[in-house]
């Protein structure tokens, strides 16, 4: 009987690696839920608040954090979600989605410029383009780690 195809095996590496990160904040592995890429996970955790307020944009949200979701669906195929947002001090940031079809090596990418602002445990983003919108979610930061909502980002260096 033959053994695994190269593919196989070296997909499974890439996971193993995955999920070994997965014990860190920003990484998320999920596993047959029918192959949909998306949001949040339903998680619990939601933000406290350590911005400053009174509308204004918060110092220690500076910079990049990103958040990776990863997914094995019912039929093996691996996919990876990757967002990262940049807030800047101007009040400026720009989102970024990347979804990957790890199995076949294929993805596409989604970039959003938006407007941010904080008010106590509050944040603000205003979409500009592609697509225009407000959004207000809970927030706080711990060390490294931004939670907005239910989702945990890591923060880049």
């Amino acid at each position: 009987m033959a053994g695994p195809s190269l593919r196989t095996v070296a997909l499974n590496a890439v996971l193993a690696a995955c999920a070994l990160q997965a014990a860190c904040a920003g990484v998320e592995v999920i596993s047959g839920t029918g192959g949909a890429l998306g949001g949040s996970d339903g998680g619990t955790m939601v933000g406290t608040g350590a911005g400053s307020g009174g509308g204004s944009t918060s110092s220690a949200i500076l910079g990049r954090w990103t958040r990776v979701i990863l997914l094995i669906a019912d039929d093996g195929q691996a996919h990876e979600s990757r967002t990262t947002w940049e807030f800047r001090q101007d009040g400026s940031a720009i989102r970024t989605v990347t979804a990957w079809n790890l199995s076949q090596g294929v993805f596409d990418t989604l970039t959003s410029v938006a407007q941010w602002s904080t008010n106590g445990s509050q944040l603000t983003v205003t979409y500009i383009a592609p697509a225009t919108g407000t959004a207000t979610f809970s927030y706080s930061i711990n060390g490294d780690v931004l939670t907005v909502g239910p989702d945990q980002y890591a923060r880049l260096r």
